[in-house]
């Protein structure tokens, strides 16, 4: 039991780590001692530790994460079909309609975020929004995967996501209005100067994940503008499923 404890420790140590280096610009071993509260001499141990397994670099006493974290990365967001059906339809659209546009899969309780394509005149969006976990129930692209999920995970997310009696029935009836209409607009909702419109990856009954057209709310001061880019998320969607049915991308990106 003491070993098992003390293991959990390690681990914790182990990560703590690596998310302040993460967060920080080049941390030295003393910094990282004082953010985590552990000896700098125990800081050292684990930071040696990880340079020698390759997953940080150091660059005279300063750290930062290697590139072992994107090779990683890639191999996991290449495991998503939607990933490789999904990447040139979204991307040549971002083109034509100069928008911000992004492609999301479950993970979990969440929408991760793991492909963007955004223009020149697009809304400006961090890059570290590239791996972001979305809640299902607080987010335009969780909610469109959410709502196409099998009614007894629907009611386990409302369940532990600590609603109120009438927040969780106005989800429901928005999760219920989704499942008709294919897809959501978000005006302002959940960022106050963002408009959005969200819709699911489907083939039959398996949902892949959700698609996502982002921009600017005083862009879109025409409603004309904002049925036409509905209408343009719809068929990229349509051509997305499409390839989902016409090739095997599991096949195709096994390695």
């Amino acid at each position: 039991m003491t070993t098992q404890t003390k293991n959990i420790k390690t681990a914790q140590n182990i990560f703590a780590i690596l998310e302040a280096i993460a967060e920080r610009n080049q941390p030295t071993c003393t910094e990282l001692s004082e953010d985590i509260d552990l000896s700098v001499s125990s800081i050292y141990n684990y930071l040696k530790t990880l340079e020698n397994k390759g997953y940080i670099v150091e660059n005279d006493g300063k750290y930062q994460l290697s590139l072992t974290f994107l090779k990683y990365g890639r191999m996991i967001r290449n495991s998503y079909p939607v990933m490789h059906a999904a990447i040139e339809p979204i991307d040549l659209l971002a083109k034509v309609i100069n928008e911000y546009l992004s492609v999301f899969v479950r993970e979990k309780h969440s929408a991760v975020m793991i492909h963007e394509a955004n223009s020149h005149f697009a809304v400006e969006t961090p890059t570290r929004f590239l791996g972001e976990s979305f809640h299902l129930t607080r987010s335009p692209q969780g909610k469109v995967i959410l709502a196409h999920m099998p009614d007894e995970f629907r009611q386990d997310i409302l369940k532990t996501d600590d609603l109120d009696t009438q927040r969780r029935d106005e989800l429901e009836r928005e999760l219920e209005a989704i499942t008709n209409q294919r897809l959501l607009v978000d005006d302002g909702q959940t960022h106050e100067n963002i408009w959005a419109v969200a819709a699911p990856v489907k083939t039959g009954s398996e949902i892949h994940g959700s698609l996502m057209i982002s921009t600017i709310r005083h862009r879109l001061d025409d409603q004309q503008a904002r049925t036409e880019l509905t209408d343009l998320l719809d068929r990229t969607v349509q051509e997305v499923e499409h390839r989902l049915v016409k090739y095997d991308f599991d096949d195709l990106y096994t390695t």
